[in-house]
């Protein structure tokens, strides 16, 4: 059965391994999302009632497609980057000089781990006006599919931005980086449905 193929990724999210996690269900869900948009221009293209929208839904195609890529490999991006948080955390503390250096390490390795979930919250967003656009141009019979993908793309956008703030959460708010990300992440809701 074809969903057989989900109970590998399913089984290892359920375990207590803590990668994948939350990051990576982020990323699988957008990825969801473009591939329901990529099935919509799928069953548009080729079709004559849809010839004079057809390029259109093939430059769509394309980009979703790509997308889908970047979502998965941020998937994998985010597993490595909590791998190495937690081996910052088992750094040892027994001198000062040890103390630093855990200090320092553990907070690279946790601006490094707000970066995958924020390519994915900006991935999402960017997502969103191509699934406007297949509401309007798409084959009507698969309209549903384009809405779902919408809210998955929503759904993935918002627990990317979960993962980004949990990371930001853990470091110092006097760190430039965490005002510089918390811009970005304000210029991005801008863009997205209910943000």
């Amino acid at each position: 059965m074809l969903l057989d193929g989900l109970n590998p990724y399913l089984s290892e999210l359920a375990s207590a391994a803590p990668a994948p996690g939350g990051g990576a269900a982020a990323a699988v869900t957008v990825a969801q999302g473009l591939a329901l948009l990529s099935m919509v221009c799928n069953l548009t293209i080729g079709k004559k009632k849809f010839s004079a929208v057809e390029a259109q839904a093939k430059d769509i195609l394309d980009q979703v497609s790509t997308m889908r890529a970047e979502a998965l490999s941020e998937a994998e991006a985010d597993m490595n980057a909590f791998n190495v948080v937690m081996k910052a955390y088992q750094m040892p503390t027994e001198t000062d000089e040890q103390k630093l250096a855990k200090k320092a390490t553990l907070a690279n390795a946790t601006r490094n781990a707000a970066e995958p979930p924020f390519r994915l919250m900006a991935l999402a967003a960017q997502a969103l006006p191509l699934a406007d656009q297949l509401e309007k141009i798409g084959n009507p019979n698969v309209l549903s599919d384009v809405f779902v993908g919408r809210h998955l793309l929503i759904a993935g956008y918002k627990s990317s931005k979960e993962n980004v703030e949990v990371n930001l959460n853990n470091l110092s708010h006097e760190d430039f980086f965490v005002s510089e990300m918390r811009t970005k992440m304000n210029d991005l809701a801008a863009s997205v449905p209910g943000e």
